[in-house]
């Protein structure tokens, strides 16, 4: 299994959890077009920041690395990162990469 098929794991275990809490009409598609951020997006605030926090635990779990989501670069940068599920899992394993986990 690479890199980027175990974050997308982890994200979409992240995306479980979160749809547990939410209301049927607000649960995400697990789907890389999934809109998380920004117009038509189903999440609130609240909402991203659980499934940033939730998806940096799976992440823990399964690379063992400590990844602060919600940092200078990710915030500065806004929707254009992880305006949808797969620019979310894109930047988590560019991140990764920088790092040197396999």
């Amino acid at each position: 299994m690479t890199r980027r098929e175990r974050v997308t794991g982890a994200v979409y275990e992240a995306v479980d959890e979160v749809n547990g809490q939410l209301p049927r009409a607000q649960r995400l598609e697990k789907s890389p077009s999934t809109l998380v951020l920004g117009p038509g997006a189903s999440l609130d605030s609240l909402g991203l920041v659980n499934l940033i926090a939730t998806t940096q635990q799976k992440i823990e779990d399964a690379f063992g690395a400590r990844l602060s989501l919600v940092d200078g670069d990710l915030l500065a940068s806004g929707s254009v990162l992880i305006s949808t599920l797969g620019a979310f899992i894109d930047y988590i394993d560019a991140t990764l990469d920088k790092r040197g986990h396999a």
